[in-house]
Formats: C-alpha cells, structure tokens, sequence
C-alpha cells in the first residue's frame, strides 16, 4: 500500500477540521478531493482555503515547496461521494463527533472504494474499534487524530484498529511524514 505513486486523497467533511487536513495534504503535493453532503459546503471550504493560503503566503507561513496557488490548483470539491472518492488511495474522515454518523459515513464510503483504499477518522474521542465497527475490511482502518490546528501544528497520532494490518499503518505514517504532520 505504498502512496509514493497514488496521489489522490479524498477528505470527507469541509468543516475546520476538514479543511485543515485539505490544505496539509494539498502542502505535500498530493491532489485533495473535498466532499460534504450540504450542498455548497465544499466550494465554500475550497473559497475558504484559498483565502487562507494566500494569507500564509503573504506571512511566509505556508507549508512545503509549493505555492499558495499550485496547492489551490490541487484542491476540487464535490457532493456526490462516488465522485469524491474516484481514484482515492486514502480518505480522511471528518465528520462531526457522532459515533452513528460515522459509522454511517464509513458504510457508505466502503461501497465505492476498493479493498486497498485506506480508511482514515478524525476523531478525538470515540475509540476505532466502535468507529468502524460496520466496516467489513477492518484492516485498513485507523484513527489519524491531529493536535489542533493541524495546519500548524506538525503532529498526528495514528490510532489503529485491532485489525488494522502493519502495511497500513506503514503507508499511513509515510503519507503523514510526507505531509510533515510527524516523524
């Protein structure tokens, strides 16, 4: 499950956190398809993030080797989740805190992706075992938790499952070193 050729990421939810991981992703060069299920959310998110680079740019903040607009070029939104996740080799969760939503998100999402696409939440309270509970291929399942605000702050904690495998805790870990979330 190596990520080194598999460039497209999906973040589902375009709140703070959302698009927080959006531009982190987008900082490491990766291609970032923003999905949300309220019509509009996640043009406005996509407006919203390029206003921030821009910010980050003028203050020599912004993360990685790209410019403000070439990370901005990466980044798409979309309302119909099949679309968002075309072509992902890991998505990102981002939903509120809602065990039952989540748990519905991840259904969802398991019926348009392949087995070897990686399952990632955001969450910072509810445990992966329950998170992706009505997963059926646990094993590429875990929390990737940031420490608030991820764009600035460069640390993650990577939560698996009891059944996540080793190789996707390896991938996941090189992604979020890749993006300069840890070492």
């Amino acid at each position: 499950m190596s990520t080194s050729e598999q460039k497209t990421i999906t973040v589902i939810g375009s709140g703070l956190i959302g698009r927080s991981w959006a531009m982190v992703f987008a900082s490491g060069g990766y291609r970032v398809k923003i999905y949300d299920n309220q019509a509009g959310q996640a043009a406005r998110a996509v407006l919203e993030i390029r206003k921030q680079l821009e910010e980050l740019e003028e203050a020599h903040m912004l993360r990685g080797d790209l410019t403000g607009a070439q990370q901005l070029a990466l980044l798409s939104s979309y309302e119909d989740l099949a679309q968002a996740l075309e072509g992902a080799f890991f998505v990102q969760e981002c939903v509120f805190e809602q065990l039952v939503v989540k748990q519905s998100v991840f259904q969802e999402i398991e019926c348009f992706v392949g087995k070897e696409v990686i399952l990632s939440s955001s969450t910072s309270c509810l445990v992966p075992s329950s998170v992706f509970a009505k997963v059926q291929e646990r094993s590429r399942c875990l929390v990737s938790h940031p420490v608030n605000p991820p764009y600035y702050v460069k640390l993650v904690e990577l939560v698996p499952h009891p059944e996540t495998v080793t190789a996707v805790m390896e991938a996941t870990h090189y992604l979020m070193t890749k993006v300069q979330t840890t070492d």
